[in-house]
């Protein structure tokens, strides 16, 4: 009779532990990166609602000559002429006229007129990306610089009237 010796099969701890190693070192790279292009995403998500805007305060001069006045999304930096919607802000004029906008989740976004009311600066920032955005009438283009959350105010307030470029921002 035959001695049948049945082998067993399977993987050996060695190849187990190789494997293990590599899946580590792949996640080692993927997390950090999917990190990056969440922050760009939220960045991409603040350029578009600050175009968006932009486009707002262009039809509200287009049609009455001259733009809204200063609106905001987040009520602490309420001040005069400021108007509040459940989905964004609306651009007003002084006689009434307004374009409302639409913005994104967790994105701030800030728009200023001159005392004239014949150029406007415009400012977005999302919570969670790195860098905020500026945008004025005035001026082709849009403007960015790193910024912590938080100083989007501070920055409205020093671009309003004067170019984004001395507000140490750079162009795009």
């Amino acid at each position: 009779m035959m001695n049948l010796i049945k082998k067993e099969k399977g993987f050996t701890l060695i190849e187990l532990m190789i494997v293990v190693a590599i899946i580590g070192i792949l996640a080692a790279i993927a997390i950090p990166q999917f990190a990056n292009y969440r922050t760009k995403a939220f960045n991409s998500a603040a350029v578009s609602d600050l175009h968006t805007a932009r486009m707002a305060e262009e039809a509200v001069f287009a049609d009455y000559q001259n733009y809204g006045a200063t609106v905001a999304t987040d009520v602490a930096a309420a001040v005069a002429g400021v108007a509040l919607t459940a989905n964004g802000f609306i651009a007003t004029t002084t006689a009434g006229q307004s374009a409302p906008v639409t913005i994104s989740n967790n994105v701030t976004l800030h728009a200023k007129t001159d005392a004239g009311m014949d150029n406007a600066t415009i400012t977005s920032q999302h919570s969670s990306g790195d860098k905020s955005y500026v945008a004025e009438t005035d001026q082709s283009g849009t403007y960015q610089k790193a910024a912590t959350v938080g100083t989007i105010s501070a920055a409205v307030a020093a671009t309003s009237g004067a170019d984004a470029t001395t507000a140490s921002y750079s162009a795009m």
